[in-house]
């Protein structure tokens, strides 16, 4: 992963507590390749206004794809802040592209659906941390948190011999591909 930004105030002779020890990072988890083996682990992983741009651009199983990257990402007792934008919003932009315009008409699993699918892939528990308040109906989006276990024992989901299968039941890509962004912050 390339390192981005961190840690927040720069090196100090105290860098192993907050804020110290947060960093921040991008990456683009969601080309529909076969998933690598994680070798890094985060506390946190923050993914805010990007799932409307994963899912037109590589439909259901980019999706699947982020999720499921991210789940394996995160430690035992990690958690998982999501912003999702509203289905009513993917309509105004489903014309940008032929692919995405495919993928668009693709789609099943719905944004507000997001919840349910996150825990069939192994998280515990999920909240509302609240809503926002903006000047502009269509930033006002929950903000949901979900947790990973403590202890986690072995998913069938996510198991190497099942990320195969899937990976061969998503041979759907969009031909365009933007860059899409999450944040991770990681406690050294």
């Amino acid at each position: 992963m390339q390192l981005c930004y961190g840690p927040l105030f720069g090196q100090g002779s105290n860098e192993t507590k907050f804020p110290n020890n947060v960093t921040f990072r991008k990456e683009n988890w969601v080309p529909l390749e076969e998933s690598k083996t994680v070798t890094e682990m985060f506390d946190v992983i923050m993914c805010l206004s990007v799932t409307k741009w994963v899912h037109l651009n590589w439909g259901d199983d980019g999706i699947k794809n982020l999720f499921k990257k991210m789940y394996q990402s995160i430690r035992p007792g990690g958690k998982l802040i999501l912003e999702c934008q509203h289905w009513k919003s993917y309509a105004r932009r489903k014309k940008l592209t032929s692919a995405i315009y495919k993928n668009y008409a693709e789609i099943q699993i719905m944004p507000h659906e997001f919840p349910q699918y996150l825990m069939t892939i192994g998280f515990v528990d999920w909240q509302t941390l609240g809503t926002p308040y903006h000047s502009q109906k269509g930033f006002r989006r929950p903000i949901w948190i979900f947790s990973k276990p403590q202890t986690t024992s072995a998913n069938p989901i996510l198991s190497p011999e099942n990320s195969a299968q899937s990976s061969q039941q998503s041979s759907r890509v969009g031909s365009s591909q933007s860059s899409s962004e999450i944040s991770v912050s990681h406690s050294q």
